[in-house]
């Protein structure tokens, strides 16, 4: 089901193409991204499911741009996908039990509610939107089209779609 959703996410990544703006390109570009994790999240409902879906992406992307270096690479999709994974599914029981002299108990099974989905959907935006374009200036991106405001307002936005798109992680049927 991951590698299904891996596909998803390429094809929607080929559909969309490179980002050559911050806006309206990576709002758009981070929204297409969530869409095909948060449908294998969903599906799977098992911890580190992001970071899979996108390391399974961007494996063979990023292995087909070092053979054809006519090809763009890929966006950096994994760091995102770890900021959504942490954001969903780390309880704050998890973290006090990193420290060894800390009270432990038995935290249940992770929930993801919708103020979680929320969280870890801009979470997602937020990062890819941080990421990205030191990534495509690196790779010779007009500097005059990548301005600070720019990159800042992109994040903003794309923040703002992805944590609207992670609702569907929540989201009930209706029965007639």
């Amino acid at each position: 089901m991951l590698l299904a959703c891996a596909v998803f996410l390429a094809i929607g990544q080929i559909l969309v193409g490179p980002p050559t703006k911050p806006l309206p390109d990576l709002p758009v570009l981070a929204a297409t991204a969530l869409v095909a994790v948060v449908i294998g999240v969903r599906i799977v409902h098992t911890p580190g499911a992001a970071s899979a879906i996108c390391g399974a992406y961007l494996l063979p992307a990023s292995t087909l741009t070092l053979l054809l270096p006519t090809i763009p690479p890929p966006p950096l999709l994994l760091v995102p996908a770890v900021a959504f994974d942490l954001a969903l599914w780390l309880q704050p029981a998890h973290v006090i039990n990193l420290w060894p002299r800390a009270r432990r108990h038995n935290s249940g099974a992770p929930t993801r509610t919708r103020l979680r989905a929320i969280l870890a959907g801009g979470a997602f935006g937020l990062v890819f939107g941080l990421v990205e374009p030191p990534f495509r200036l690196f790779l010779g991106a007009d500097p005059n089209v990548w301005t600070e405001q720019g990159i800042a307002l992109s994040a903003a936005v794309a923040a703002a779609v992805c944590a609207g798109a992670a609702t569907l992680l929540t989201a009930r049927g209706t029965a007639a």
